[in-house]
């Protein structure tokens, strides 16, 4: 398709802002970049959602005590597709996680969890991860935050066996991206099933789980961003945590 010099022109500033914050851009942030009025770019932007180019994610505003709270309307954001990365040229942010990095992070967050003692802070280590620049990193930190997290709250592993039947030992490339998607769904479903229990192991509004389904929408959108070959390495990821849990729950 072709777009016109003028609609590419936002489409480029709105990707080059998501290329620097690693999240969904208000139209205000583009109104701002380009000096056009916050409708320009809302009408603007909106245009280029019809035609395939941009997605949008609704968020909740947050409150200073660090509850998800409705405070009036939810703020829309924009972020590119795959089609709109294509369409303007520019490269999607590049993972240049290694293998290491990813290493690292397991351990500092299984240690965290190992040494909490009582009630955590479940937004807190979302909140952290959502910090990190790279799209791989924050997926990997949520996949592995809520493995933990079903492990202590079940207190079994029954359910982490469970988990790992959903990821196919060969996954072709076709279905990569959606093990990882149905995977991150079945974990809040195990979740939702032990909501009552909750409450002992975390901090703060316990009787849903509301307040963190927005990290899990911007693990989706990460995971939908990716290519393959940055999938598979999610997904290696993955299968290896869980065949470490598995193996040291057999012990």
């Amino acid at each position: 398709m072709r777009i016109t010099t003028r609609q590419k022109e936002f489409l480029e500033v709105l990707i080059d802002l998501y290329k620097q914050k690693a999240s969904p851009i208000h139209y205000s942030e583009v109104a701002q970049k380009l000096g056009v009025s916050k409708w320009t770019a809302y009408d603007m932007l909106q245009l280029l959602r019809r035609e395939g180019l941009l997605e949008v994610e609704y968020l909740i505003p947050e409150s200073n005590n660090h509850r998800w709270e409705k405070l009036g309307r939810s703020t829309i954001t924009f972020f590119p597709t795959k089609k709109g990365y294509t369409i303007s040229n520019l490269s999607q942010r590049k993972l240049p996680t290694k293998i290491s990095e990813l290493s690292k992070l397991k351990k500092e967050i299984i240690q965290k969890f190992e040494e909490i003692k009582g009630k955590f802070n479940l937004k807190d280590l979302f909140k952290e991860a959502l910090q990190s620049k790279s799209p791989l990193i924050f997926c990997a930190c949520v996949l592995l935050i809520l493995i933990l997290l079903i492990k202590k709250i079940t207190e079994g592993i029954a359910e982490i066996q469970l988990l790992s039947q959903v990821i196919p030992a060969d996954a072709t490339n076709t279905y990569i991206e959606l093990a990882l998607t149905v995977f991150i769904g079945m974990c809040f479903g195990i979740l939702t099933k032990y909501i009552n229990k909750i409450p002992k192991y975390i901090t703060g509004p316990n009787n849903s789980l509301d307040e963190y389904a927005g990290y899990i929408q911007t693990y989706n959108q990460y995971v939908s961003q990716m290519d393959k070959k940055e999938q598979k390495s999610l997904l290696d990821f993955l299968k290896e945590t869980l065949d470490e849990i598995n193996k040291k729950n057999q012990k």
